[in-house]
């Protein structure tokens, strides 16, 4: 590995923190212990300028000394109760400086004292050195590992990811967190245009995450955003893979701000997606039963209609009823919340009684006009239902935008 530059600092905040939870990796607060990262990764979407990294991207790397103390006082003032997510996409928490600097010990320590729940996502085994401790965090909240990996050989995966762990050490890294009871799950993204993203590859994952029993592999395809992104994986491209550079001209034609390809191609890989994940019936989404009681129940309603909407064919409930409904109670609860950050002493407990009041009033029914859908939320909150267990109910939705 190359040599890196440390770069020391002193941080005032350390908790990122959002009015709703995110319902995609599934969390309301989040951290990273560094910025920029020495795995190298040829396609990593942090290299964009929009994220404002300086330096070397792979070499120096940021370091945020005080971040365990920082962490501590910013914990000890949570009000509501609910999933820590660490990494972030233009840092690895485990990327190899981790091995001296400790911060992510440290940090899980931190977190077991005031048993919050939390999950990572990283692409080294190093997160194995610690998994007595996030043993714990699951023990007395829950703890959920979330792998990047999307190659299945190391031939491709030095190509792209020179410093991050191998193929079988990350699944072997899953493993040893299954059999310690906590959750699993892929990160399968980005699959490369016409490297990575063949059926064969996407299958032969599904097929190892099959094996590890994991709890949810979530697939993607690349983007590839105008400038110091895109340039640098179209030099990767031009020099292993010469005759594939007018096949990516083609797919990023479009040069969006976002670094989506064309839709065609979107929609071509997702149908791919699709008939891989109707045959291995693993899911595409964080499943209700790994978050359900992570979070106070409404923010656990907001990631579940969410999630709801990606399965609205499988539900026979058209996608817009779904959408509709999850727009109004969104209104609702960022009204609700508006006035929980600003009364200071008021508990969660007091806003989960809130959503009891208008779980029974005719304020309701007009959220959820839908018998069907007012059901689910009904027995989702009142009866402390799970849903969206089973793995047939996945469908991938790619957007025409």
């Amino acid at each position: 590995m190359p040599e890196v530059n440390k770069h020391y600092r002193e941080v005032k905040t350390v908790l990122r923190k959002a009015i709703l939870p995110d319902s995609y990796f599934v969390g309301k607060y989040s951290f990273s212990p560094y910025q920029a990262c020495e795995h190298g990764c040829k396609y990593c979407d942090g290299r964009a300028e929009k994220y404002y990294v300086e330096g070397d991207f792979d070499r120096d790397i940021v370091i945020r000394k005080n971040l365990p103390q920082i962490l501590e006082r910013e914990l000890s003032r949570i009000r509501e109760k609910a999933i820590i997510m660490i990494g972030s996409g233009i840092s690895d928490p485990y990327q190899p400086v981790e091995k001296e600097e400790m911060l992510m010990s440290e940090s899980a320590k931190i977190i077991v004292k005031y048993k919050l729940p939390a999950s990572v996502m990283t692409k080294s085994n190093l997160i194995s050195r610690d998994i007595d401790i996030w043993q714990e965090v699951n023990k007395d909240a829950g703890f959920t590992l979330m792998v990047s990996l999307t190659f299945t050989d190391d031939e491709q995966r030095k190509i792209f990811e020179p410093y991050s762990s191998s193929v079988q050490e990350r699944l072997d890294a899953l493993q040893r967190f299954k059999e310690k009871g906590c959750n699993i799950g892929i990160i399968a993204m980005p699959f490369l245009p016409y490297v990575s993203d063949t059926e064969e590859n996407i299958e032969r994952l599904f097929v190892k995450a099959k094996r590890i029993n994991a709890d949810f592999v979530k697939p993607e395809g690349l983007t590839l955003r105008p400038g110091r992104q895109k340039d640098l994986y179209m030099d990767i491209i031009k020099n292993y893979y010469p005759e594939l550079v007018s096949k990516y001209d083609a797919l990023y034609i479009e040069n969006r701000p976002s670094g989506a390809p064309i839709f065609g191609y979107r929609q071509d890989l997702h149908q791919r997606f699709n008939k891989i994940i109707d045959k291995y019936k693993i899911s595409t989404e964080v499943p209700h039963y790994i978050y359900k009681n992570r979070f106070p129940i409404y923010d656990e309603l907001y990631i579940l209609l969410n999630h709801l909407s990606n399965f609205s064919t499988k539900l026979n409930i058209p996608q817009t009823t779904i959408k509709n409904s999850l727009a109004k109670y969104t209104n609702w609860l960022i009204a609700e919340k508006q006035i929980f950050n600003r009364k200071r002493k008021m508990a969660a407990k007091e806003l989960e009684d809130k959503l009891l009041v208008l779980m029974k009033s005719q304020e309701f029914s007009k959220i959820f006009p839908n018998p069907k859908l007012a059901r689910i939320a009904r027995a989702a909150v009142l009866e402390s239902k799970t849903f969206l267990n089973t793995a047939h109910l996945n469908t991938h939705h790619t957007k025409k935008n």
